[in-house]
């Protein structure tokens, strides 16, 4: 589905200034040189190929970082990694865009819990939306909310005919507005199933009847579902039903807190704010192993509750965050307003609050230390989260929940490779393994977040340096300063 060109016209106006293009001739029989160097390189028929020299590569196979290494890329793979120096020949009627260190590489990110914006919105702004995306180092998205207007623009970067992370996309939601009944619910995930969306996503309102009926023909056609969780359904259910992953740590707390009958379901974004001091603390451990033993995996978005709940983050100075020059002036008003109006709100408190943040964090890392599934996700572009720029504050959130640099890159990178069963092509720096890369001016073990420190992307081997993207995202500013 995923298809390989070359790079695009867009792309290559902007190579100049930061690589040097030439055409390499080596002569396979005249050039001294040691057994390694001549070494076989599989062109597979390619006209292009990409050489990064002198680069210092984290491959995400171990916490090492290898220096002097030379990478080379050819249709959308990685054909060859090595020592500089000891890179096989190149022959001659081949183009190589050669790209100088020195320089840091890692695997590209994922952001699993992303939104496209609806076609309502137009076809520019939901382009730049992907844009920026990429720009950050954004290879990988799952689109939370989708449409048909996604699966074109799935298709479109796939073929690589827009600068764009490649795309999987769930169908619209399921709630209690969509499905009004049991045969409804069934036809919707036949229809969504048929229609091609990658996964069906839930939000709150669905009954405990629906949710058998969705999930078990979900199951029977063999169509993933994943986010909320419906207050009558409750966490054990989700996780017993198969469910590919929680989104939000939803219906944690209420787990902790012995789901109290009497409780009025509050409003969608508290996810168990109001049982912050009723949770027991003990059962975390319990929760995260029945999370291992039914292999469902979360995706935590604790920068989305940080910017709502968090009383250390002022409103407007979350306004002035990277990133956020992107998002229209009404939008970012909008967030000041909301989340201005909910730390107002009599049920708001500040100490809970922060044993609130407090206890997600703690559930983000037993899931990780119990090994269960776990995937970086901002929930962008909602609450002061821009596209992009809020994944490495997701990233820095994981360090602070406890994960080390290199775990909590793994859950942008090799955790996501496994969840979509690609851990034999993706996720490492690694020989035949797909080409999506970020190239850095910084370790990114040291330097998280690293969101300014960012000097390239290669998206399945099309290369994007640093200038494509500063002229494209002026271009962007300018767009949404007219909004």
């Amino acid at each position: 589905m995923f298809l390989r060109k070359g790079l695009t016209m867009q792309s290559r106006g902007f190579l100049k200034a930061h690589i040097t293009l030439a055409l390499l001739i080596f002569s396979m029989l005249g050039t001294a040189c040691s057994g390694e160097n001549q070494a076989s390189l599989d062109l597979d028929g390619a006209d292009e190929v990409l050489v990064f020299n002198d680069i210092s590569l984290l491959t995400m196979e171990s916490e090492q970082i290898k220096a002097n290494q030379t990478v080379i890329v050819t249709n959308g793979r990685i054909a060859w990694v090595g020592h500089t120096g000891s890179q096989p020949s190149i022959p001659d009627d081949v183009q190589v865009t050669t790209v100088d260190g020195p320089l840091f590489m890692m695997p590209g990110l994922a952001e699993m819990h992303a939104h496209i914006p609806p076609a309502r919105t137009g076809t520019q702004y939901m382009e730049d939306t992907l844009l920026l995306y990429l720009s950050q180092g954004i290879t990988t998205i799952r689109g939370m909310l989708g449409e048909a207007a996604h699966l074109n623009l799935r298709e479109r970067a796939a073929s690589h005919e827009i600068p764009s992370p490649r795309i999987f996309t769930s169908g619209p939601s399921f709630n209690s507005n969509s499905i009004s009944g049991t045969d409804q619910a069934r036809e919707m995930v036949r229809s969504q199933f048929e229609d091609g969306y990658d996964l069906l996503k839930f939000h709150p309102g669905i009954s405990l009847e629906q949710f058998e009926v969705i999930t078990d023909e979900a199951n029977a056609i063999g169509i993933e579902f994943s986010g909320h969780i419906s207050h009558e359904v409750g966490l054990v259910r989700s996780l017993q039903a198969g469910k590919g992953s929680i989104d939000h740590l939803d219906r944690y707390m209420e787990f902790l807190s012995g789901d109290p009958s009497d409780r009025t379901d509050p409003p969608i974004i508290y996810f168990g704010y109001d049982l912050a001091f009723a949770a027991d603390e003990s059962l975390i451990s319990e929760a995260a192993r029945l999370t291992k033993e039914y292999g469902v995996w979360n995706v935590p978005t604790n920068t989305l509750l940080e910017n709502v709940f968090n009383p250390d983050l002022d409103p407007d100075i979350m306004n002035e965050w990277p990133g956020m020059e992107f998002i229209p002036m009404q939008t970012r008003q909008n967030w000041v307003n909301f989340v201005r109006n909910i730390r107002n709100e009599d049920i708001y408190d500040a100490e809970q609050a922060r044993r609130f943040l407090e206890l997600r964090k703690k559930i983000t890392l037993a899931l990780y230390e119990a090994n269960a599934g776990l995937m970086l996700g901002a929930d962008a572009p909602q609450i002061f989260n821009p596209p992009g720029y809020s994944a490495h504050r997701e990233l820095a959130l994981l360090l602070e929940a406890g994960l080390s640099p290199f775990a909590a890159l793994s859950t942008a990178t090799t955790q996501v490779a496994k969840y979509l069963n690609e851990s034999n092509e993706a996720g490492k720096i690694k020989k035949g393994y797909r080409a999506d890369l970020l190239l850095l001016n910084v370790n990114p073990l040291e330097n998280i977040p690293f969101h300014d420190h960012i000097r390239g992307v290669v998206r399945e081997g099309n290369y994007f340096p640093d200038s494509f993207f500063d002229k494209e995202l002026d271009a962007i500013r300018a767009r949404v300063s007219n909004m």
